[in-house]
């Protein structure tokens, strides 16, 4: 249909030509009520402008949809939000490119900053007021992953809570904790599958405050060997061996007759090649005896120390079993 763009007085307007302004024109409301209201029997391609809202819809053939709007945004007055909504259709989808550098709030006085991912309750937050980054991921997932580049903390603490794995099964990395003293170290050595201890000679590089050291292969030392031997005086006449005198010296000193006597393993679980050195130091005689279902094997079943500061040493040669070794009587 086609019809004259000027009119000029006296001109008859034929009620084809009234149909097709009426068709392309836009109509203007106050609401969608008021478009309901006027326009009871939309056409598809209608447009209208709802004032209140500042929408402008279009008739899709089966409802009222708002239209798309695509252009670049070159200005934003400042103290202002970008706020993208539809009013009945679907949001759109906006890409938003930024080419120089973005501020969150104003230095001293910033602003959360949320990003949200595709598991509910997952995202990453800048708290401002707690002036730190918080990844809420997934338990058992990496929740964060840096493929190349390092991680550097300038200064405080970093606290984990969780295990730490560095490398993975098979394919290790190095590990390295600097000293205050240059060249000092303590390195896991990933290839040579060793901890190297790099400290200063004459002072401890490694000190177990309490606790055991345990070394279920062996123990090379090429240096001294620097491991006074623990004593337990004991001053009465009778005394049970415990297991803490493994490896100690069992001194027994009375001027009466004093009997020293090796538990069951079932009492006292001393590891097999356990050596407890027993000295007679006072004047009464020193004997070793067998606890129950214990035996001591001795030259001639000898288990008397021989006299004032002779001494015996006991070892474990299975369950129930000590050789006892020395100077006896």
């Amino acid at each position: 249909m086609t019809y004259k763009a000027d009119w000029s007085t006296g001109d008859i307007l034929t009620a084809a030509q009234q149909n097709a302004l009426a068709e392309q024109a836009i109509s203007r409301f106050a609401d969608s009520s008021a478009r309901d209201a006027a326009i009871t029997s939309p056409t598809e391609g209608q447009f209208c402008y709802l004032t209140g809202t500042n929408a402008l819809q279009f008739y899709d053939g089966s409802s009222w949809t708002a239209t798309s709007l695509t252009a670049d945004i070159t200005e934003v007055a400042a103290g202002t939000n970008i706020d993208v909504t539809s009013g009945t259709g679907p949001v759109p989808s906006v890409a938003l490119a930024i080419d120089a550098a973005v501020d969150m709030g104003t230095d001293g006085s910033g602003v959360d900053v949320t990003f949200h991912s595709d598991t509910a309750g997952d995202y990453a937050l800048w708290d401002s007021s707690e002036e730190k980054l918080i990844l809420e991921g997934t338990n058992g997932a990496t929740v964060l992953d840096v493929t190349d580049g390092n991680v550097s903390i300038g200064d405080g603490t970093l606290a984990v809570s969780g295990t730490v794995t560095v490398g993975t099964d098979g394919a290790g990395a190095d590990v390295t904790f600097h000293s205050a003293t240059a060249g000092d170290n303590m390195l896991w050595d990933a290839s040579d599958e060793k901890l190297v201890i790099t400290g200063t000679d004459g002072a401890n590089a490694l000190e177990v405050a309490d606790g055991d050291v345990e070394i279920t292969d062996q123990l090379t030392v090429s240096g001294g060997l620097v491991a006074p031997l623990q004593i337990n005086a004991q001053t009465g006449t009778t005394y049970t061996f415990v297991l803490a005198d493994a490896g100690k010296m069992v001194t027994s000193s009375n001027g009466s007759a004093q009997t020293l006597t090796v538990p069951p393993n079932s009492s006292v679980a001393y590891a097999t090649g356990t050596q407890i050195i027993v000295q007679a130091i006072g004047s009464g005689t020193a004997t070793l005896a067998e606890g129950s279902g214990v035996t001591i094997n001795s030259k001639d079943s000898n288990k008397d120390i021989d006299g004032q500061y002779a001494a015996a040493t006991l070892i474990k040669t299975a369950t129930d079993t000590w050789s006892l070794i020395g100077a006896l009587a």
